[in-house]
């Protein structure tokens, strides 16, 4: 099982939306669970647009955080993937649980129990440097980074990097970085600002997901992807360069499913 988090400190950066196809995309080749730990629950208005509140309200990524129900009770499955969504009260995670080694390690030992019936984990992270986050960050073994064109863009990964270093520090890990650049332009503001992504050493950066109109209405209408369109293979393409640096053994033998 190999785990992926979607993460940037920076909101608008397309997080959710590359969460969401990236896993459709992941689902293609092997079974896969996607995980919303941020409290917005983007991801999960896309996967389970017709949960109910109340079951919502009973088992989520929170009572897996805390340790309060097992995974397996908490999970939902959907015709694509199968899904441990957020909830709101992901904002009073800390005043039940300030620690955040010990959520990170029960959130790793409630992987462990699911570990042999997935192939894939996405994990879509909050928009700041929370518990949560760092949770995510201790569980995945990458961490791609969407970015689009903004003058903040920079300052936001580098302070991401940055949570990214503290946390291999605190738990003695290494963990692989990839950035996916989203909605650049042909405009020679947007190349240079991609040019200085790619000169930050050893972190690569990944074939980019097109501006598309098709790739926010199908995320706002909570649909996948036509199939065989741009935006269908740019995700596509995606999932294979994903699979390639958490999986190089075996990336070139990945069956579509």
């Amino acid at each position: 099982m190999k785990v992926i988090s979607v993460s940037n400190i920076k909101g608008g950066s397309g997080k959710s939306t590359t969460a969401a196809h990236l896993a459709c995309a992941l689902a293609r080749r092997g079974k896969t669970l996607i995980v919303d730990m941020d409290m917005q629950g983007d991801l999960t208005d896309f996967s389970l647009p017709d949960l109910d509140l109340t079951a919502l309200d009973e088992s989520n990524v929170m009572s897996v955080l805390l340790g309060m129900k097992k995974i397996s009770d908490c999970i939902r499955k959907t015709k694509h993937f199968d899904v441990l969504p957020s909830t709101l009260s992901l904002a009073k995670l800390t005043k039940y649980n300030p620690d955040s080694t010990s959520l990170c390690l029960q959130f790793k030992r409630s992987l462990e129990e699911v570990r042999k019936n997935y192939q894939f984990v996405v994990i879509d992270t909050p928009g700041s440097a929370k518990h949560e986050l760092t949770t995510a960050i201790y569980n995945s073994e990458l961490i791609l980074i969407p970015v689009t064109p903004s003058k903040w863009t920079i300052r936001a990964v580098n302070l991401l990097l940055d949570e990214i270093t503290q946390t291999e520090t605190v738990f003695s890990q290494k963990k692989k970085i990839a950035f996916v650049p989203s909605w650049f332009g042909p405009s020679k503001k947007h190349r240079e600002l991609l040019e200085k992504l790619k000169a930050i050493e050893e972190i690569p950066t990944l074939g980019e997901i097109p501006k598309s109109e098709s790739i926010k209405a199908k995320t706002e209408k909570q649909e996948s992807l036509k199939k065989d369109t741009n935006a269908w293979y740019a995700f596509d393409r995606l999932a294979d360069e994903t699979i390639a640096l958490v999986d190089p053994e075996n990336s070139i033998s990945q069956i579509r499913l």
